[in-house]
C-alpha cells in the first residue's frame, strides 16, 4: 500500500507526506533539458519515457512520498476534435472554439486517442517508482475544461464564459455531460496502468457564484468520484476547487473527495475546525513562501504543521511551484517538515 492510501485510510503518518503540486517543471534544470529534448511542450506530454523522466525526477532530487504523472489537463480537447497547441508566451490554445464549431458525434474515445500515451507512461512511471511511493494520475474537471473550450485559452473574463453557459444551457449541459464521461473513461485507465491516487483539477471553479457553482462544479465532480469509487473503492481521490473559497465545505459534502487540495488563501483554522473533520486535508504552504524562502517559509510551514498535524493530513503547496523558485528553498522545505517535531 502506497503511503497516500495509508493516510486515506485514516493512518497518520509523522512528518506527513510531501509531494509538491507542479514538482515537475521548469525550475528543474533537468526539466529543461528533456523538454529541449522532447521539442515541443505536446510531444513531452505525449512521449512516454520523456514524461516518465519528468515525472520521476523530482523523486530522484528530493525523495518525495508521490509522484504526480507528467500530462496537462487539456490534453482531453483533443478528444473533442479540437486543435491544441501552447505557445510560450500564451500558454494553451484551443482552436477553433466550440462557440464557433463542434460536432459531439466525432467524439473520439479515450481508447482510440492520443491520451493512451499517457497510460504508457504510467505504466513505465509505475514500474520505476518505489513501491510505498504513490503514484498520481489526474485530469481537468470539465467545468474547467470547458472555459477553454469556450475560449480557446486562458482568460480573464469569466463574466462572457459565465454568460455563454446561460444562453447555451442545452449546449453547456450537454458538453460538461461529454466531458464528465470522458474522465471518468480516461482516470479508470490511468488507474489501470498504475496509478494509486486520482486528482481532480478544478482551476476555475472560484469564478462562480453558488447555484453555477453547485451545476457546474459540484454535479460534474460527483458523476466522476461516485464512478470511480463504484469500480475502485481503495483509490483516493484529490479534488482541488481552486478559489472556492466558501464553497469548500460544500464540494466536500457533495462530490464525495477523500482529500481537499486547500489554497493557500483559506483560513487555517477554518479548515482544521470544519474541514479536516470531512475530508483529508492537502496544503496549504503558499508558492510565493516557497519561492521566498527564509523564515517566511518556515513559518508558513510551522504553521501548517501544527494546526493539521493532529490528523492525517498531506503537506503541499497551495497551487504549483513558481517556475523560478530556487531549487534550494524546497529542500529546505523539505527539510524544515522532516526535521520538524
Amino acid at each position: 500500500m502506497t503511503i497516500l492510501c495509508e493516510i486515506n485510510n485514516g493512518k497518520k503518518i509523522w512528518p506527513p507526506p510531501i509531494w509538491i503540486m507542479r514538482q515537475a517543471g521548469r525550475y528543474l534544470p533537468e526539466y529543461n533539458i528533456i523538454r529541449k529534448k522532447a521539442g515541443s511542450f505536446l510531444d513531452l506530454c505525449y512521449n512516454p519515457k520523456y514524461s516518465s523522466e519528468v515525472t520521476l525526477q523530482p523523486i530522484k532530487r528530493f525523495n518525495l512520498d508521490a509522484a504526480i504523472i507528467f500530462a496537462d489537463i487539456l490534453l482531453i480537447a483533443e478528444n473533442l476534435n479540437l486543435k491544441l497547441q501552447f505557445e510560450d508566451s500564451v500558454g494553451p490554445i484551443i482552436t477553433p472554439t466550440i462557440t464557433n464549431s463542434l460536432n459531439l458525434d466525432k467524439v473520439i474515445q479515450v481508447e482510440n486517442s492520443r491520451l493512451m500515451k499517457v497510460m504508457d507512461s504510467i505504466d513505465l512511471s509505475r514500474n520505476l517508482l518505489e513501491k510505498e511511493k504513490s503514484l498520481i494520475g489526474f485530469c481537468g474537471a470539465p467545468w474547467t475544461v470547458l472555459t477553454y473550450l469556450i475560449n480557446g485559452t486562458s482568460t480573464r473574463d469569466f463574466q462572457d464564459t459565465i454568460s455563454w453557459m446561460h444562453n447555451n444551457k442545452t449546449l453547456a449541459a450537454e458538453l460538461l455531460d461529454v466531458l464528465t464521461v470522458l474522465s471518468i473513461d480516461y482516470l479508470s485507465l490511468q488507474i489501470e496502468a498504475g496509478a494509486d491516487v486520482i486528482k481532480i483539477f478544478d482551476t476555475w471553479s472560484g469564478v462562480l457564484e453558488r447555484e453555477d457553482f453547485l451545476n457546474w462544479v459540484v454535479q460534474p465532480t460527483k458523476n466522476i468520484v461516485s464512478a470511480i469509487k463504484n469500480k475502485y473503492k481503495a483509490v483516493p481521490v484529490i479534488g482541488f476547487p481552486k478559489g472556492a473559497k466558501d464553497f469548500y465545505e460544500v464540494y466536500i459534502d457533495e462530490t464525495g473527495v477523500d482529500i481537499i487540495a486547500l489554497d493557500h488563501d483559506l483560513n487555517r483554522d477554518f479548515c482544521r475546525d470544519t474541514l479536516q473533520k470531512k475530508a483529508i486535508l492537502q496544503g496549504n504552504v503558499s508558492p510565493e513562501s516557497l519561492r521566498t524562502g527564509g523564515q517566511q517559509l518556515e513559518d508558513e510551514i510551522f504553521d501548517t504543521m501544527e494546526k493539521f498535524g493532529k490528523e492525517p493530513f498531506i503537506i503541499n503547496l497551495g497551487h504549483g511551484i513558481i517556475k523560478d523558485t530556487p531549487i534550494t528553498n524546497v529542500e529546505n522545505f523539505i527539510k524544515i517538515i522532516r526535521d520538524y517535531n
